[in-house]
């Protein structure tokens, strides 16, 4: 940022710090209730409690079911941003032991939705303390069901980008991944997390006596070769520079010892980040299946769930980004890192407006041995909670002044 904006902004360092024994209680509290995709219900009341007492905050409740809008500086003359925090959990049994585990059986917050949810509360609280710094409107956007429910998608339909037309969005995500750590600021420019998919592949034989399998056709054996078959599309179908992954992650068949099924089915996944070989790959899967399956006389139903699109940061918010990042002191903080070929909703909202997704370091320094998100024993890490919050507001006053898309 130029030197003469920097007198603007007041330092609101001291002000997160007072407020994170209140939101780390809260994050808590979050974690010991999870919800799963469009049953954050309580979630949802709890973010709302606390936005009413917000004076001067147009709030729209009941977005996409259970997601939250809520705008700070509606009148102000200048281009709005949105800031985007997810606030589902996993259907998952949790592991961590911590004092403040899930309460619900079957159900965890094992991806960190409750920290981005708190730290874009916090962020709502610093910044309407400091209205007065803002140039135009900050929209904060509580959304559900990103996992595997397209809340982002829903949201956009329903209109949470806007009165005010959002001009550009951002969101982040922890990341306790062992190649960054606690302090760093991380961004991957251009395509960042895959777009995604999952299939279906029911496998007909004709079952008979384990005995006797050449009377028969067996589905498992059949399946065994389509795993296999399958993977030969990302070693010899695809272009090497590309990124693609495929994951049978299901193999369904049979249940005696002595018999040999008519049927098995496989499901799984495929991911990559480029939509022309994202949809190329779920046409390879049918083929490839069908045609192993027909070799050994048997047939195959192949069915292709469309998924996330791939997440794709835009440049002129990635350069806004790193610009705020250095504005702060926080330059040697930043890094940039690969894309993960996991995928994210925010997508949806990328579509419809410029936006950047940036990831926050929650592995601690010199600790190599931190659960990833989607294990049974992760746990946000409410250290980060102060850095999320900070860029959250620091993005939140200074894009008004700093957007040239």
């Amino acid at each position: 940022m130029a030197s003469s904006t920097a007198s603007l902004y007041s330092d609101v360092d001291a002000e997160i710090t007072q407020l994170l024994p209140e939101l780390v209680a809260f994050r808590r509290d979050l974690h010991a209730h999870p919800e799963l995709a469009y049953q954050e219900v309580r979630t949802a009341g709890k973010v709302i409690e606390v936005l009413r007492g917000i004076p001067g905050l147009d709030l729209r409740i009941a977005v996409a079911g259970t997601g939250i809008v809520a705008t700070l500086g509606a009148h102000l003359p200048g281009p709005t941003v949105a800031l985007r925090a997810d606030m589902d959990a996993l259907p998952m049994e949790e592991q961590s032991g911590v004092a403040y585990a899930s309460k619900h059986p079957g159900v965890a917050h094992a991806c960190g939705h409750d920290g981005h949810t708190t730290m874009l509360l916090g962020a709502v609280q610093i910044l309407a303390a400091h209205r007065d710094e803002l140039a135009g409107p900050v929209t904060f956007i509580f959304q559900p069901a990103e996992e595997g429910g397209a809340g982002g998608q829903r949201m956009t339909a329903e209109g949470a980008l806007e009165n005010p037309r959002v001009a550009a969005i951002f969101g982040l995500h922890n990341m306790p991944a062992a190649e960054t750590e606690v302090g760093q600021i991380c961004l991957c420019p251009g395509a960042a997390m895959a777009g995604t998919a999952t299939f279906t592949i029911t496998l007909q034989g004709k079952g008979g006596h384990a005995a006797a399998p050449h009377l028969g056709i067996d589905p498992i054996y059949i399946g065994s070769q389509v795993v296999s078959g399958l993977q030969g599309i990302v070693s010899r179908s695809t272009d090497p520079i590309a990124s693609v992954v495929i994951s049978v992650t299901q193999f369904h068949a049979g249940s005696a010892y002595n018999v040999i099924p008519d049927q098995a089915v496989l499901r799984g996944t495929f991911r990559a980040l480029d939509e022309v070989v994202l949809e190329n790959t779920g046409r390879r899967i049918a083929e490839r299946a069908e045609a192993i399956a027909r070799a050994f006389g048997a047939t195959a139903e192949v069915v292709i769930h469309p998924g996330y699109p791939v997440l794709r940061n835009h440049s002129a918010t990635d350069a806004l980004f790193r610009e705020v990042v250095t504005s702060i002191g926080r330059k040697e903080d930043y890094r940039e890192v690969p894309p993960i070929m996991g995928g994210e909703d925010f997508a949806y909202f990328q579509q419809a407006v410029p936006g950047t997704y940036w990831f926050l370091p929650a592995r601690p320094a010199g600790q190599l041995d931190v659960p990833f998100c989607h294990h049974p024993a992760y746990d946000f890490n409410d250290a980060i909670l102060a850095d999320g919050i900070r860029i959250h507001v620091e993005l939140g006053r200074r894009f008004a002044r700093l957007w040239r898309g």
